[in-house]
């Protein structure tokens, strides 16, 4: 797993070593997730939500925040406001781009280390 660590104002997205998994946070929220894949996923699902729709919609409940992302085979909800949406985007689509960066810097360092090593021998 590559060690990388973004953080913002409110989130912080990072991989942990010990349990080769990505720890989320944002706010008051956390969700560790087991895959890059899972992060994408994530990511991918917030794109598609318009924030103006959200807050239409919910225009008239007594929610401070009116996009309210659900979580399946829960009752959590993760609430957010327009704002808060796009810097939790921007974490996450940072967050991968510099984590495949550090994967092909890795695969890189690997394979020229092998050539140094076969030029050795």
């Amino acid at each position: 797993m590559e060690k990388v660590d973004i953080k913002t104002l409110h989130g912080h997205l990072f991989t942990c070593e010990s349990c080769n998994k990505f720890h989320f946070e944002y706010n008051q929220f956390g969700i560790d997730f087991p895959s890059l894949n899972s992060i994408e996923n994530f990511r991918d699902y917030l794109s598609r939500i318009n924030p103006d729709d959200f807050e239409r919609a919910n225009k008239e409940t007594r929610y401070k925040r009116k996009i309210h992302i659900p979580f399946p085979n829960t009752a959590i909800k993760m609430l957010l406001a327009a704002i808060e949406i796009k810097e939790l985007k921007v974490l996450l689509s940072t967050f991968i781009e510099e984590y495949k960066i550090a994967e092909e810097e890795n695969k890189a360092i690997k394979y020229l280390s092998k050539l140094s090593n076969n030029q050795l021998n």
